[in-house]
């Protein structure tokens, strides 16, 4: 015998963490969307993770301000009661609103974390991180505009259509 023991790695996070949204929209659990972005190889702490779901939730709330009134006004108590088609037993909304937290954290930890090599190989991994936090924070407004365009109970859905890509030329 070799007097090896393996033990499973810890998880990052503590077991049933949750960052707690505002009661409209759901909150995140903090597990669940670790282990779907992978961001420095799973160095990020557990304090580090749920600042940058704090950051997200922020953005997404500055983002969708208007149109969590318009739905509230419409009789709509919860992010849940858009009852539109399911999809894994979520409502397409809640669906689209994890996607949004997800790709703005990822951006944010993608922001935050560099590689501390000194090397070329660090510097080149830097950049593609740099251009994965872009591609993250794409991704994050592509969702919000997805979320944007569920009209309101009685709105018209051919009016609330928001495009994915806007461009302002200069």
């Amino acid at each position: 015998m070799n007097g090896f023991v393996s033990t499973p790695a810890a998880p990052a996070s503590p077991q049933g963490s949750e960052v707690a949204a505002d009661g409209w929209f759901p909150d995140v659990d903090v597990n669940a969307l670790r282990a779907k972005i992978r961001i420095g190889d799973g160095i990020a702490t557990h304090e580090r993770t749920v600042s940058a779901i704090e950051g997200a939730m922020l953005t997404a709330f500055r983002a969708l301000a208007e149109w969590r009134t318009k739905q509230a006004v419409a009789g709509i108590a919860k992010l849940e009661d858009i009852g539109d088609p399911e999809i894994n037993a979520k409502t397409r909304a809640v669906l689209i609103w994890e996607r949004i937290i997800l790709y703005y954290t990822a951006a944010e930890l993608a922001d935050t974390h560099r590689d501390i090599s000194a090397t070329d190989q660090g510097t080149i991994r830097a950049d593609e991180e740099r251009r994965s936090s872009d591609d993250y924070r794409r991704m994050a407004h592509a969702a919000v505009a997805d979320l944007l365009s569920i009209p309101a109970p009685g709105e018209d859905a051919t009016l609330t259509k928001v495009q994915r890509n806007r461009v302002e030329l200069i």
